[in-house]
């Protein structure tokens, strides 16, 4: 319908209003290209879901009967990364003020520690 419209309703022109070639796809070929972007959506759906797992076996929390949301697993890692943070710093002398409350600038003031040692 697209082709039909910019050529102005030419349906034997296959080319495009700049003169480049374009391919009308049949709508065989469109169920497949569908079916194949399913497939690598449900892959990457997949290896996220698994990612997750993998957190979810790391990080230490109460156990609890349903397995951990994705939000509350990211949030768990964040808070246990931190404490594992101030828990490093405090262990080797750093004066940098409390993780909390510092925001997204802990991560680099652990690096910037490190990085001087």
């Amino acid at each position: 319908r697209r082709k039909e419209r910019r050529n102005g309703g030419n349906k034997e022109s296959n080319k495009s209003p700049t003169g480049r070639g374009r391919r009308a796809w049949s709508s065989k070929d469109r169920l497949l290209r569908r079916l194949e972007s399913n497939e690598r959506e449900r892959q990457r759906m997949h290896k996220l879901n698994n990612a997750f797992q993998a957190l979810r076996e790391v990080i230490p929390h109460v156990r609890a009967e349903n397995k951990l949301s994705k939000i509350e697993t990211l949030t768990l890692a964040k808070n246990y990364i931190k404490s594992l943070t101030s828990i490093i710093l405090n262990m080797s002398n750093g004066h940098f003020p409390a993780v909390e409350g510092m925001g997204g600038a802990w991560g680099s003031k652990l690096y910037q520690h490190f990085q001087q040692q």
